[in-house]
């Protein structure tokens, strides 16, 4: 098995055809075969199964284009780490970043690190905490930030900030809410009397809100569920429901931040944490570490006040 190998393999994969990949690769048709034969005869599985539709992955192709992936990047990775020693930091680090932290952070970092490091290429992904701690255990992803402690093996994680979530309501809708308010602040046993919309149970945060219930024995009247995060804020501005989240979550250019009602959630306050997942077995190349530095101190300048202003960074 060779490098070779695996790239047309991964080509292969990726292109859903010998033809298209061995294009891409600019070589023959053939040569994409053969090596892809040899890869098979050594595997002793069969990778790839030939459709009228396509060249598609079998059961063990699929298992084996993550490992193959894997050694691939970890081989970049290598290669950039040791040659950054020799120059300035160069080099492409893809980052994860939740989804309600994304209009937060994102273009902000990516100016941060064209400024400070403009060899640096940056891209960013977006997504549950659950699919970001997998998009770095795959290797398509460098770290992330990520809600809580997943509870996946393999990654290592470091807290970075904690912040408090609070009740969103329609601004035309919330003389209910904010009638049980003092000074900003709505206790969680006045909850129970909101109707709500929630992401799904799998979100990280549904999970903690649910814990708090649990504990404080306060039964929750969520009416809906929606896990894509400008439809949950849809459904907040077009109806009575109400919802949990950080005021960091309301940075959007779509929804103007006049026409939602917030009320800070106390006794208890529920407090989120977020930390930097990387891969436990795959150390940050130089380049990465100089994105996540970059990063952190982004978070640091933006909390304490305005949209994190109920925030606090951990030293």
């Amino acid at each position: 098995m060779n490098l070779r190998q695996l790239s047309y393999f991964i080509a292969v994969a990726e292109q859903r055809s010998i033809i298209k990949a061995a294009q891409l690769l600019h070589i023959s048709q053939p040569a994409v075969s053969t090596q892809i034969k040899l890869l098979e005869e050594e595997l002793e599985v069969q990778l790839f199964e030939r459709r009228q539709d396509g060249t598609i992955l079998t059961p063990e192709g699929k298992e084996f284009l993550g490992y193959a992936r894997v050694a691939l990047d970890t081989l970049d990775a290598a290669k950039a780490n040791l040659r950054a020693h020799q120059v300035t930091e160069v080099g492409t680090v893809t980052v994860g970043i939740p989804g309600s932290l994304s209009p937060l952070l994102s273009l902000s970092l990516i100016e941060e690190v064209r400024q400070q490091c403009p060899n640096i290429t940056i891209k960013v992904m977006t997504g549950l905490s659950g699919h970001l701690a997998r998009w770095i255990m795959d290797g398509t992803i460098d770290f992330a930030l990520i809600y809580g402690t997943s509870t996946a093996m393999g990654l290592d994680f470091e807290l970075l900030m904690k912040e408090h979530l609070f009740l969103a309501v329609d601004n035309s809708r919330a003389d209910a809410i904010k009638s049980m308010c003092v000074d900003g602040d709505i206790a969680f046993a006045s909850l129970r009397h909101v109707p709500l919309v929630m992401p799904s149970r799998e979100h990280g945060l549904r999970s903690l809100v649910e814990k708090v219930s649990a504990a404080a024995g306060v039964k929750l009247d969520v009416r809906t569920e929606l896990d894509a995060h400008e439809l949950l804020l849809e459904q907040v501005l077009r109806s009575a429901d109400a919802t949990i989240l950080s005021l960091a979550a309301l940075k959007n250019i779509r929804i103007p931040h006049k026409e939602i009602f917030t009320a800070h959630i106390i006794d208890p306050v529920i407090e989120r944490r977020i930390c930097v997942a990387y891969a436990s077995d795959r150390p940050l190349t130089r380049t990465a570490r100089r994105v996540e530095v970059i990063l952190r101190d982004l978070i640091k300048s933006e909390s304490g006040a305005g949209w994190w202003r109920y925030a606090s960074v951990n030293e």
